[in-house]
């Protein structure tokens, strides 16, 4: 069998913000295209694609005290 590549990017609208990494869906991802259904499939690549992303990326949010003048 030979293997498969898939892409995952990310970027924000910033110029040069952009992350992409490429992986093989057996050899870095052990998802056997050959054989999975095309429901695991997006299944297999969805969560392989949230772990990455959480890799790549720093976001988040806080809540302050009101400023009083």
């Amino acid at each position: 069998m030979s293997d498969k590549k898939l892409t995952f990017h990310v970027s924000t609208s910033n110029q040069g913000s952009g992350v992409t990494e490429t992986f093989h869906l057996k050899a870095d991802l052990n998802i056997d295209f050959d054989t999975v259904t095309p429901e695991k499939l997006e299944s297999e690549i969805a969560e392989a694609y949230d772990n990455w992303l959480g890799s790549n990326i720093d976001s988040g949010w806080s809540i302050e005290d009101e400023v009083s003048e």
